[in-house]
């Protein structure tokens, strides 16, 4: 699906420019959310195991997956 968007992109800069950037904004958005859902249940298999606290394994990996406005 990202290869298409990005093939669209180059196609049709000019006239789809706005419906384009929508759409990747939107792809973008989905995809960080199935990230960061990933990311935290991986921490919590890690805590379940006897490993770190799920918020302290993601902050030992730089993630942000546990901070609600995602920055």
């Amino acid at each position: 699906m990202t290869s298409t968007i990005v093939n669209r992109l180059r196609q049709n800069s000019e006239c789809l420019a706005p419906l384009i950037m929508l759409e990747a904004a939107d792809t973008i958005e989905r995809l960080t959310i199935e990230r960061d859902k990933a990311r935290r249940e991986l921490c919590q298999e890690i805590f379940t195991n006897g490993g770190l606290r799920p918020s302290e394994y993601a902050r030992h990996r730089c993630w942000d997956c546990y901070q609600e406005d995602g920055k």
